[in-house]
């Protein structure tokens, strides 16, 4: 797992690797079958909505093709709509994005704003999907100990719902009937060239090691079908095609033909399924992704990374004690005063008061919040000041696209919504907005909010650090804050990686009719986290 880690998978663990299986999650015997209809969510990890509408149209994809049908203009096709601009929450990451999908609630009402965060109520670093740290210790733990759903403070989908339910290797999985993860396969050799950097994908996506993951997921899906029969919902999560395009060059051309090769054939082998049991007919398919994808430089002058002459550095130079990119640490490291957390594109940082461990070896007082003028703004000014003129850091000159704060409240407390540091002041989002016009970055000030305001706000930092990513800029010119370079990133919020696919299809359906239901969940351009009051409809509208 290891491996999967140092290219940022998203959201796979060692221990899938190691044993794969199946978890009966609920103590007491599943709920009985529910009349009414069968709901399939297909969770697309880091896809495209171009890239995937390439395989639908492309001729390659005759399973995705087969389900939608011939389009027919605006987002409908014959047995599905297509939501023409579905977005994503901040940040655009894995664990943050699935989090709120399967739970209907944003990052700072959930708890969960992240690939990595800070919880200074009880002095903890968290990394589900490692970013800055090497460390596979919690990425493990979304499988062996259910990370994800310990950390969440709100209900998911699944416990909301009441009905039979079956996971498949998702790492929100709380309150479902049975949780499968993939069988093993062999894969040591792959997993040492991955360890190395070293994985060749010239042999094609079939031979991937992403698709061998995502083709033992569906072949576990079928066989927990076979066992205990088709459930009210399923959901299966393909971690395979975001693995293949941080790493696959050109990216996005080699995700449409990952898409069209492996992920097709795998949703074609659980439809198969439901035919053979003769449900097919009738049953909604929900096809989503968490992000997308921006293409980068797979370089280190483009990686914002950890050592001398980065983000940590321009704390350091602020003068505090910085924590270590690691999970665990040695009694004697554990008196820092700043922690760094990394989303790609965007780096959460936060600050301790000073004035409760000055001394060397001294552990700061968490629960306490960073005093604005003496520990904010110090670091404030080492950012800008290094993205403007490279002084104290060279390398962060020219990196940075915005830098946000706010003022601080006590762990615990409800926080404020982030704002804009111009170099001498916080400003408002939409103020600033007024007068820096942004459109490529996708609803800005709602986003944030969502991420930055509420009774766990604080866990996205004191300050956020977003780089200059989006499209429209030269790839020459886009930056990402991680321990490992790639050929994508997500994690911003430009349009490229926000913009998702979110489609509801009906076998044997109408697609005006799937768009009229689609309708009531944000229109033409819903938030993905619209997918559990959508999966609830569906199944309450079928009971009246």
């Amino acid at each position: 797992m290891l491996a999967l880690t140092l290219v940022a998978s998203c959201g796979l663990v060692a221990e899938t690797l190691k044993t794969g299986g199946e978890q009966k999650l609920t103590k007491a015997a599943p709920p009985p079958k529910k009349e009414g209809p069968h709901v399939i969510v297909f969770a697309l990890d880091g896809t495209t909505p171009a890239q995937l509408m390439e395989a639908v149209g492309g001729g390659h994809a005759p399973n995705l093709s087969g389900l939608l049908g011939p389009y027919q203009g605006g987002g409908v096709f014959e047995h599905a709509y297509a939501a023409p601009h579905a977005m994503s929450m901040l940040p655009s990451s894995t664990i943050a994005d699935w989090s709120a999908i399967f739970t209907g609630t944003a990052p700072a009402d959930n708890g969960v704003p992240g690939d990595e965060w800070f919880e200074r109520a009880n002095n903890r670093f968290l990394a589900p999907v490692p970013v800055s740290v090497d460390d596979i210790t919690d990425n493990t733990k979304t499988v062996v100990d259910d990370l994800v759903g310990h950390e969440l403070r709100v209900g998911t989908l699944y416990e909301r719902m009441q009905v039979r339910s079956y996971v498949s290797l998702m790492s929100v999985h709380r309150g479902a009937t049975y949780y499968t993860t993939v069988s093993p396969g062999s894969f040591g050799d792959m997993i040492t060239q991955l360890i190395k950097g070293s994985l060749l994908y010239g042999a094609g996506p079939e031979k991937s090691l992403s698709g061998a993951i995502d083709r033992d997921s569906a072949d576990k899906v079928v066989q927990t079908i076979e066992q205990h029969g088709i459930p009210d919902l399923q959901v299966v999560y393909f971690p395979g095609i975001d693995i293949y395009t941080h790493e696959a060059n050109p990216p996005l051309e080699k995700q449409t033909h990952y898409l069209e090769r492996v992920t097709d054939p795998a949703i074609g082998r659980i439809l198969d399924e439901y035919r053979k049991k003769g449900v097919l007919e009738g049953t909604y398919v929900i096809i989503i992704a968490d992000h997308a994808q921006i293409p980068t430089l797979d370089d280190e002058r483009h990686e914002l990374g950890t050592g001398d002459n980065s983000p940590f550095t321009a704390v350091k130079r602020a003068g505090f004690r910085v924590r270590k990119p690691l999970l665990a640490l040695a009694d004697l490291d554990k008196d820092y005063q700043a922690v760094l957390a990394y989303q790609g594109f965007m780096a959460y940082v936060y600050l301790a008061d000073r004035s409760t461990c000055r001394r060397e070896h001294q552990r700061c007082d968490w629960t306490k919040p960073p005093r604005f003028e003496e520990d904010v703004i110090p670091v404030l000014n080492s950012f800008y000041r290094s993205n403007r003129w490279g002084r104290p850091v060279p390398k962060l000159k020219g990196t940075i696209d915005l830098i946000f704060a706010r003022q601080p409240v006590r762990a615990g407390g409800k926080t404020l919504p982030y704002e804009i540091f111009d170099g001498h002041h916080l400003v408002a989002v939409d103020d600033y907005l007024i007068d820096h016009p942004r459109p490529d970055l996708i609803d800005l000030a709602e986003r944030m909010e969502w991420l930055s305001a509420g009774p766990y706000g604080d866990r996205a930092g004191d300050i956020l650090l977003l780089t200059k990513a989006c499209s429209n800029l030269p790839i020459q010119r886009r930056y990402y804050f991680a321990g490992i370079t790639h050929y994508t990133w997500h994690g911003s919020a430009c349009e490229q990686d926000s913009h998702i696919p979110f489609i509801l299809a009906q076998v044997g359906g109408s697609g005006q009719r799937m768009k009229s239901i689609m309708q009531r969940f944000g229109g033409d351009s819903p938030y993905e986290r619209e997918l559990t009051p959508l999966v609830e409809s569906l199944f309450k509208n079928a009971e009246q």
